[in-house]
């Protein structure tokens, strides 16, 4: 099955067992153009030899940044997202202006936000004003270079202390915060594994909130393998997003471990 539309490489799923600066050229070699990629560096602020050396490996490898993940904490250890808890703020902040470097440099225009977890020590309520506030000033300030952020919904069995679960909450969050932003440039991430796998037939939700989409992630359920191993109907899918006119890039966010009982490879 081909796509409809222009593919990326989520770096740090297709290829998470290689060393950073090799995944690029990686990515180029299985034919790739277009990659993205979840926070590529240990801190909030990436050292100037750090950033280059990520942004040179692109330029080699001859392939385009089109999406890039602000920090997001230690996402191996169950973290997910930063904006929300009160304790990371000043990390939020300290990390936007290597965020924005990259974006200058590589032209990329899409920036993945994470939410956040639950944290016992914080009222919920709080953790939310919070998470509007800061999506609201990173959108703002990002918008400077002309970025879209976009907010993503999990799934509660990888990832129980998200609160962000139900696309429909991630939409009035999204219309909440381009109410209260000066570039109205926040947007969903549609990820079909995380919707399939509470439950939510992808095309639907595609239908359902098109307007809102900014960006869109492919992996089967179950297994998050690629597509053609579970039992999602990407053919649905991208007919639903031709149907809303959708224009951006579909990224492969997948386990490539990971096969179907069949052993289909899905997508070639």
């Amino acid at each position: 099955m081909s796509s409809r539309f222009p593919i990326s490489a989520n770096l740090s799923m297709l290829y998470a067992s290689m060393d950073r600066d090799e995944r690029p050229g990686a990515a180029a070699a299985d034919g790739y153009r277009f990659v993205e990629s979840w926070w590529p560096f240990r801190g909030p602020a990436a050292e100037p030899a750090e950033l280059e050396s990520f942004c040179s490996g692109l330029d080699r490898a001859g392939v385009r940044l089109v999406a890039l993940n602000l920090d997001a904490g230690d996402v191996a250890h169950g973290d997910r997202g930063l904006l929300s808890i009160p304790t990371h703020h000043e990390r939020v902040v300290a990390n936007l202006d290597s965020v924005a470097e990259i974006l200058a440099r590589t032209g990329c225009r899409t920036v993945n936000a994470l939410y956040g977890n639950r944290a016992p020590a914080f009222d919920p309520e709080q953790q939310d004003r919070l998470a509007l506030e800061q999506i609201v000033a990173v959108a703002d300030r990002l918008g400077e270079n002309g970025a879209t952020v976009v907010v993503e919904t999990l799934n509660s069995v990888d990832s129980p202390a998200f609160p962000l679960t139900d696309i429909g909450d991630s939409a009035a969050f999204v219309r909440r915060a381009n109410e209260l932003g000066r570039y109205r440039n926040v947007r969903l991430l549609l990820d079909t594994y995380h919707l399939a796998a509470m439950g939510v037939d992808p095309s639907h939700a595609v239908r359902e909130y098109g307007a809102l989409i900014g960006h869109v992630q492919f992996a089967d359920f179950p297994g998050r393998g690629r597509p053609g191993t579970g039992r999602v109907d990407f053919a649905a899918v991208e007919t639903q997003l031709t149907a809303i006119a959708y224009r951006g890039y579909i990224a492969f966010e997948f386990d490539p471990a990971v096969t179907s009982e069949q052993g289909e490879e899905g997508f070639a």
